[in-house]
């Protein structure tokens, strides 16, 4: 029905713009032979009609304008009093590097960084060449980074492995040899492992942090984690927690129940894969709010 009613809208408007041109030729004949009344009555008329014709002929691309700014308002309105200034498509290459960048100018200026992360990949593994770069400015100037990753033996994990139908074993992304030479290197870096609870890296550097979530969504054999990401900053709401608040909050979570690089270590030591690095010692550091 509805594209019986669309085709004749269509003919209806062809039949009117027929007569306007018609209309014209009238006009043209009426104005030659100095007929001015007629001529005026029929050229108000063609006027009104070729307007009316254009108004509805634009009429639909103009709902479909305000449906699209009204809703992109609704959405911006709603995310902007929680804390959202940006939001990154990760499935198009140049907003993920629009993110990187932004990522990278937010740990340029951090005087403290936090993140909690299947891996940490990319912000602790020089191979990937991502953030570990401004990551290990920061650290050779002293900034604190703590972080919390999936424990690789965990059940949470076996279970991404399973779904993965290349098999994704250990080491696939976590360069634990790596981890444990940046311990060594670092004082300023906390290293620890959860079993629990990592549902998307979060990573907050001051007042901004930056949230991916995850997904079990398995696309082409693989699961892909590329969604979107959301860049959040420290806000004041006034009915409700802000997402910085309910985000921070969640690092911190988990950072308070995470099992320290050393312990994890000595814990794991018979699935370990062999010709890890020594772990360097450290005292025992007191939790501390993130």
């Amino acid at each position: 029905m509805s594209h019986s009613k669309r085709k004749g809208i269509e003919i209806t408007f062809i039949v009117i713009e027929l007569l306007l041109f018609v209309g014209a030729i009238a006009t043209t004949y009426l104005s030659s032979k100095g007929y001015w009344g007629p001529f005026f009555s029929i050229s108000i008329i063609l006027c009104v009609a070729f307007l009316g014709l254009k108004i509805a002929q634009a009429f639909p691309r103009f709902k479909e304008i305000w449906v699209h700014e009204t809703l992109a308002g609704k959405i911006a309105s709603s995310a902007l009093q929680r804390g959202v200034v940006d939001y990154f498509d990760m499935l198009n290459a140049s907003e993920q590097a629009r993110r990187n960048a932004e990522t990278q100018a937010d740990i340029a200026k951090a005087s403290s960084m936090l993140l909690c992360a299947n891996s940490g990949a990319s912000y602790l593994d020089q191979g990937v060449y991502r953030h570990w770069p401004a990551i290990q400015k920061r650290l050779n100037e002293g900034v604190e980074f703590r972080v919390v990753m999936l424990d690789p033996y965990s059940g949470e994990k076996q279970y991404r492995n399973d779904l993965n139908v290349s098999g994704d074993q250990f080491g696939s992304k976590m360069n634990l040899a790596n981890l444990i030479n940046l311990h060594n290197r670092y004082p300023n870096l906390e290293i620890q492992f959860v079993k629990f609870g990592m549902h998307t890296t979060v990573f907050a550097a001051d007042n901004v942090l930056y949230v991916d979530p995850y997904t079990v969504g398995v696309i082409d054999d693989r699961i892909e984690n590329r969604s979107f990401t959301l860049k959040i900053e420290s806000c004041q709401s006034t009915d409700g927690p802000s997402l910085h608040r309910i985000y921070r909050s969640h690092l911190v979570t988990l950072l308070g129940s995470g099992e320290s690089l050393e312990h994890w270590l000595v814990r794991c030591k018979d699935q370990l894969p062999p010709g890890l690095p020594q772990v360097k010692p450290r005292k025992l550091r007191q939790n501390h709010p993130a």
